[in-house]
């Protein structure tokens, strides 16, 4: 039973379950504390519970069992992939598919360590997804070697990622106030290291944190094949050289925001640097993708409802009376969120872990 810290935080109601699945998902309701946790796991995915405690006004322990609760139902989950000069090269991929294949095309395709996310869409194509390789000669080879000859695939478009100007890892559910989010803001006081190099030591422990970016030194320690203190030792040098990036995701279980829209436009290559900013600042804004196609700017959002998918493109259009928005989409489903394999109703179920060169 929850302590009386607990309390602070009035309940949300419970939302049903729609899948057998996971032996472990049950049908907990979640309230304010949890989405606050997720928050402030957000700002600090590696802190203690010890740390995060005081911020959030109770103990250890109830952050802790809550976190367990929310990791075991796959509700919540922190994955670790590689940034900065280490980034892979990426593609949003847009892939037609004949009647009644692009579920199997999906899965199909979530079952690869270069597709990092997927989605079947509404709008111009069935499916999307985002798709990594070490370097752009393999990422060449992934895509015309390998999704454009999955069956039911009937034609495909890709955009190259020559810049991610938001990066999902920002994304905040907005429930902690000022002051938590100033004691939890971490400002290591150092600049990426454009001259770092990556290990095989390093890879390891990026391929690893991917699969679980929680994990504990010991168990880095076990996959890596080096003592605790010299995977601490190493993980933080990747950090400051923010040669790797911890984000939390969460289902829709958990979060208030239901519907995923993508949105595909155009800019001036003069306004783009000015356009960063202000399209990170939009309520519901989760990424943004500067891309090299006849598109150039790709947005990702988390919207409540459907309904508000033509309220942001107005919004956009008044911040950035410039962008061009030429087409957009609605997720049907995620099948795969940056190596998770989801279920109907968001929940990761099991971890295909990011590709890493070796």
């Amino acid at each position: 039973m929850d302590g009386p810290e607990d309390r602070m935080f009035p309940p949300m109601e419970p939302r049903p379950s729609h899948r057998k699945g996971h032996p472990n998902m049950g049908t907990s309701a979640f309230d304010e504390l949890d989405i606050a946790i997720v928050d402030a796991v957000r700002f600090a995915p590696r802190a203690s519970w010890r740390d995060l405690a005081p911020v959030l006004g109770v103990d250890p322990a109830t952050v802790s069992r809550r976190w367990s609760r929310m990791q075991s139902e796959g509700v919540a989950w922190v994955t670790a992939h590689l940034s900065g000069t280490a980034t892979p090269s990426c593609a949003l991929v847009e892939i037609d598919c004949a009647p009644g294949r692009s579920t199997e095309v999906a899965a199909v395709l979530a079952e690869d360590v270069e597709a990092a996310t997927v989605k079947l869409t509404s709008g111009a194509r069935d499916v999307l997804i985002l798709a990594q390789s070490p370097d752009l000669d393999a990422l060449s080879h992934y895509l015309l070697d390998r999704v454009g000859h999955v069956p039911g695939v009937t034609n495909m478009r890709s955009h190259i990622v020559t810049r991610s100007a938001l990066e999902a890892s920002r994304w905040r559910e907005g429930a902690l106030n000022p002051e938590q989010r100033h004691r939890l803001r971490a400002d290591t006081g150092t600049r990426p290291d454009h001259g770092a190099v990556l290990q095989a030591h390093d890879r390891r422990i990026a391929r690893a944190l991917s699969a679980d970016g929680r994990m504990s030194f010991e168990q880095l320690a076990e996959h890596v094949g080096l003592g605790p203190v010299a995977v601490r030792r190493r993980l933080t040098r990747l950090m400051e050289a923010r040669l790797i990036t911890f984000r939390c995701d969460t289902s829709r279980h958990l979060s208030k925001r239901a519907v995923t829209a993508v949105y595909f436009g155009s800019l001036d290559v003069h306004d783009l640097e000015s356009a960063e900013g202000k399209i990170g600042m939009l309520p519901g804004v989760r990424a943004c993708n500067l891309v090299a196609g006849p598109y150039n700017v790709i947005v990702d959002a988390w919207l409540r409802s459907t309904a508000e998918a033509h309220d942001l493109e107005r919004k956009m259009s008044r911040v950035l009376p410039a962008l061009r928005i030429q087409d957009r989409s609605v997720a049907l489903r995620v099948i795969k969120m940056l190596g998770r394999i989801l279920d109907v109703e968001d929940r990761s179920i099991r971890s295909i872990p990011l590709l890493v060169d070796d």
